[in-house]
């Protein structure tokens, strides 16, 4: 990879860490702290919120980030292009939420009222949400320091005004607070640097098409995990919502390390392909994708073998059960690793969208005729939600090998450098399983303890795996050079 990439890519990869240890800083807090009733009315609002963002955002995101990584050595029409879709998202936002405002008066109870209220502000705000402009242009350094000071403010305002079991609203008004002061000061910088260009009101409304299939291809997630939430803040106990909000945010803390390496090659990987630089295209992919790997097997299977410690550590002894939802999510992740390498740097990067939205759509109404089994049964919770998703995504992936083929594209992203990496990572199960007979579980500096040991150990022994087998990856990394 390119110099440009590393240092991108270790941008994006602590930005990813920054926003999963603020997190992991307040959250044992915030957990030991609200009432379970509190705490999970406040995750059903975010639930919520999930389910109409999308709305909102209309696939601005993802096509001003393709579009501009196409154009942006023409300023005049970066402009235009920006002037275009911030009027749009403008549109967009506060049409939805008005219509969130209007079901929440329904659903809410007055008790919690004040806190869906708060939540919509950051559907209000998301059309400041302008960070593909500096995604396009690859200034990670800038979305670093903005997200940093927004998340450190964020974390020290939790400690000092969180003090009651009750204050959920006051806890929700800072994580939107936190939402909507990030998308002004993007907005702002970007303002800084781009001007605003008088557009043509037709034009503008054809931009509606493409951002409507893009969209529906951004969005299928609504048929996966979002569908997931929903299922169960309507069909299922309130406190399973809790176990898998909570299992979510933990097993995707690890995704978004690795997935930093995905989502910086995404801009370059278009111009390649655009410019029909081929074979640069399929350097990249390999070296990113293998990399991407190698990195998220171990961290997602380490993860699911330490899922009860890891539980315990963070929300308590309250949030236990939450524990087999972790170790679910953490290997449904492990397979959906396949779907963001063939989804986002092959298909969509190759403009393939119309076809990977129909591959999405299908699963989608494979994983809603699943859950339906599953309310009509009565079997409905965190764990079968989980389960079904996991098959829903091997469908998916299926269906993209073979339109990956059929488009006649390259595919080497199922290797041989793959199997050691995976056989390694499953191996950690006998480290763990041999520490945790030394190390009781008794409490939480026990917990501490067994859970950096097995770190240590399944680090080292993943190391040495990767180091005798003499794995490409592993040597690219240690010699700095390209092979």
């Amino acid at each position: 990879m390119s110099k440009s990439i590393k240092i991108n890519a270790f941008y994006k990869s602590v930005l990813s860490v920054l926003n999963i240890l603020f997190p992991l800083i307040t959250a044992p807090y915030i957990a030991r702290v609200l009432s379970v009733d509190g705490f999970t009315e406040y995750n059903r609002a975010l639930s919520m919120v999930a389910w109409f963002s999308p709305f909102a955002v209309f696939g601005v995101y993802t096509y001003g980030l393709r579009e501009v990584s196409k154009i942006r050595n023409d300023r005049r029409a970066v402009e235009e292009l920006f002037t275009k879709l911030f009027t749009l998202s403008v549109v967009f936002s506060v049409l939805v939420t008005a219509v969130y405002l209007l079901l929440v008066s329904f659903v809410s109870s007055a008790q919690y009222w004040n806190i869906y209220v708060t939540a919509s502000s950051q559907l209000l705000f998301v059309c400041f949400a302008t960070d593909y402009m500096n995604e396009a242009g690859e200034r990670y350094g800038f979305i670093l320091l903005k997200s940093f000071f927004c998340r450190l403010v964020y974390v020290v305002s939790v400690f000092c005004l969180i003090r009651n079991a009750e204050d959920a609203w006051i806890y929700m008004l800072l994580s939107s607070s936190s939402v909507v002061l990030n998308n002004l000061l993007t907005f702002v910088y970007n303002k800084y640097n781009y001007r605003f260009r008088k557009i043509d009101l037709k034009k503008t409304l054809r931009l509606i098409k493409p951002l409507f299939i893009v969209f529906l291809l951004v969005n299928s997630s609504m048929l996966y995990t979002i569908l997931d939430r929903f299922a169960l803040i309507y069909f299922g106990d309130k406190i399973q919502l809790t176990y898998y909000h909570i299992s979510q945010i933990l097993s995707n803390s690890v995704v978004q390390i690795s997935s930093s390496l995905i989502l910086v090659t995404i801009p370059r990987l278009s111009f390649f392909w655009g410019n029909n630089k081929k074979e640069e295209y399929y350097d990249l992919l390999e070296k990113s994708s293998s990399l991407f790997s190698a990195i998220s097997m171990p961290c997602c299977v380490g993860m699911a073998y330490l899922s009860a410690d890891i539980m315990y550590l963070y929300a308590g002894e309250k949030y236990l059960g939450g524990s087999i939802p972790l170790f679910l999510f953490c290997f449904r992740y492990l397979i959906s690793n396949f779907d963001t390498i063939l989804s986002k740097q092959i298909l969509l990067a190759t403009g393939n969208e119309k076809c990977l939205s129909k591959i999405y759509y299908t699963g989608g109404i494979y994983n809603i005729l699943l859950k339906s089994i599953l309310i009509l049964t009565g079997k409905l919770n965190a764990s079968s939600c989980i389960v079904t998703t996991a098959t829903a995504d091997i469908l998916v992936i299926i269906l993209q090998v073979f339109q990956i083929h059929r488009k006649n594209i390259q595919n080497n992203v199922f290797n041989k450098n793959l199997i050691v990496p995976l056989v390694s990572s499953l191996l950690f199960f006998f480290i763990i399983k041999a520490v945790s007979l030394l190390i009781p579980y008794s409490s939480i500096p026990f917990s501490v303890i067994r859970c950096s040991v097995c770190i240590v150990l399944c680090a080292v022994f993943y190391f040495l795996a990767l180091f005798f087998s003499k794995n490409k990856v592993l040597l690219h990394f240690i010699h700095g050079v390209e092979k």
